[in-house]
């Protein structure tokens, strides 16, 4: 069998294969025809991410509102990188917790410093607009 060139004319030889292209004109190709088959892909996902961040606005939404409440009682602390229960200095070890306060790595979970933010008022929070309410009707048997 006699080698042909290849069909784009780059004067390599190509093969029967590889649609009479040689190498790197067929991966090339390749390259092309699966962006041309990812081009409608990108609205499915983008849907997708619309519905993530949807559901991260809401979390924000709902963290930034009982934060608030809770930061509003609460008086305003110092910035400082010194752990709020034992006055240890963290520097850049310090965790920031969602009470706004810094902690060291002994203290940095909310059970150890008796942290205000009430966790479970921000889960329902997220929930209720997540997941609305389904009514059913008033008459069981309806014709």
């Amino acid at each position: 069998m006699n080698p042909s060139l290849c069909a784009n004319g780059c004067g390599f030889y190509g093969s029967a294969t590889n649609k009479n292209l040689c190498s790197k004109c067929y991966n090339d190709y390749l390259k092309e025809n699966i962006t041309k088959l990812n081009g409608d892909g990108p609205k499915g996902s983008e849907k997708k991410l619309n519905a993530e961040s949807s559901v991260l606005t809401d979390v924000c939404d709902a963290m930034d509102a009982v934060t608030l409440k809770d930061s509003a009682i609460a008086s305003t602390s110092k910035k400082g990188n010194r752990c709020k229960s034992c006055n240890k200095r963290v520097g850049l070890t310090g965790f920031k917790c969602r009470c706004g306060d810094v902690f060291c790595g002994r203290h940095r979970y909310p059970e150890e410093h008796a942290c205000q933010v009430n966790l479970k008022e921000i889960a329902r929070q997220v929930l209720s607009k997540q997941n609305p309410l389904c009514i059913a009707d008033k008459l069981e048997n309806k014709i």
